[in-house]
């Protein structure tokens, strides 16, 4: 006579483990592209650091906010967000385009701050910077609405 044992064994079908294993694979591929993400906007923000302290030596003795406070683009729109999906068990997952569009506007953002800052150490006034933070705004929207048609699109 077969014993009754209370737990019951799930057997699974071939394509069933394949797809499992498949999940897993693109979890380790979305964990490797957000730390990678994470490490290149902490070089970024050390690269900004290390910029606005040199241009400040050269600079007799006048500064920026703008230019002082650049690093806190890549800090706080790169690299803890990226480093917190890393580090996330179970990451969301964001299109190839609403990422391209989120680093395209960080980058347009940190380079208005960067001009901004040089007219500003250099004692001129211009308009020029304001085309710097409408573009990165633009982007940083198309960005959002991309990721949202991308979630609808993949229920």
């Amino acid at each position: 006579m077969p014993v009754n044992n209370s737990r019951q064994t799930r057997r699974f079908t071939a394509h069933q483990v394949y797809q499992r294993e498949a999940v897993r694979e693109r979890m380790a591929v979305i964990h490797n592209r957000y730390a990678k993400t994470a490490l290149a906007y902490a070089g970024m923000t050390t690269l900004c650091l290390v910029f606005c302290a040199v241009y400040e030596i050269f600079s007799f003795g006048e500064h920026s906010l703008y230019m002082r406070m650049m690093f806190m683009m890549p800090l706080l729109g790169g690299a803890i967000p990226f480093g917190l999906m890393a580090a996330s068990e179970n990451p969301p997952y964001i299109s190839r385009g609403a990422f391209n569009l989120w680093n395209s506007g960080l980058t347009v953002r940190v380079s208005g701050c960067l001009v901004r800052g040089i007219i500003e150490i250099s004692g001129r006034t211009s308009d020029y910077d304001h085309y710097y933070w409408v573009i990165s705004a633009l982007f940083l929207t198309l960005a959002f609405v991309n990721q949202v048609v991308a979630w609808r699109r993949h229920r």
